[in-house]
């Protein structure tokens, strides 16, 4: 995917010193820890996958025994199987579990990619004036090794200010984030002019992660 840049330099700490809104708690921070969110969002966001521990344990990024006692009771609880392959036991959703579908869902609405971009942008502010995933990820044909493609919208940030936010969500996700950036008038000045990539972009499944600011997704 080729990569667009068509903003102006961010002056140093701008992002920083913007003010936001207060934090809340989510709807999966109330129902899970952090931990369980990481795990859950692995093993039910990808459910044709099988991981390894020490794979789960690198990739949710908390203690080996914190993940091994979630894999654990998700094991015991039935939600989840294991399977001994050589020396290593791999881990992968139950798809005969009784919530397994679910669990899916909720993994896709609030602990799927994302939900793990969005909050990956919240520091970012009103910087971002739009952002959607679109591709497979948005019609939910993604396999574990397919990019997740993501458009932003931004007159402040620049390319290299887009990789650093996303590089947690790479390691946290174990995938490549791939992001198109545009300028307001670039992506305006694209619409109008009917340009291929970005009409096709618009034309199929999107989930958007911010407020459209500029009203930019408005008809005409």
């Amino acid at each position: 995917m080729g990569m667009i840049n068509t903003a102006k330099p961010l002056k140093p700490d701008a992002v920083a010193t913007r003010a936001f809104a207060p934090a809340r708690t989510g709807i999966a921070d109330a129902l899970f820890s952090a931990t369980q969110q990481r795990v859950l969002a692995l093993l039910f966001g990808q459910p044709g996958r099988s991981f390894f521990t020490n794979e789960l344990v690198g990739l949710v990024g908390a203690g080996s025994g914190a993940v091994q006692r979630e894999v654990k009771r998700l094991v015991e609880s039935g939600l989840v199987t294991v399977t001994r392959l050589g020396s290593q036991k791999h881990y992968q959703a139950n798809p005969a579990a009784p919530i397994f579908n679910e669990l899916c869902g909720i993994v896709t609405k609030k602990l799927g990619p994302a939900e793990v971009l969005r909050t990956a942008l919240l520091p970012l502010g009103d910087t971002v004036r739009l952002a959607l995933v679109y591709g497979s990820v948005a019609k939910r044909s993604d396999t574990a090794h397919s990019d997740i493609d993501l458009l932003l919208v931004s007159d402040a940030l620049t390319l290299e200010q887009v990789y650093e936010a996303l590089t947690p969500v790479e390691q946290q996700l174990g995938r490549r984030v791939s992001p198109t950036l545009y300028s307001v008038a670039e992506f305006r000045r694209r619409r109008t002019g009917s340009n291929p990539f970005l009409t096709k972009v618009l034309a199929g499944e999107t989930i958007r992660l911010t407020e459209d600011r500029d009203d930019l997704l408005a008809a005409g």
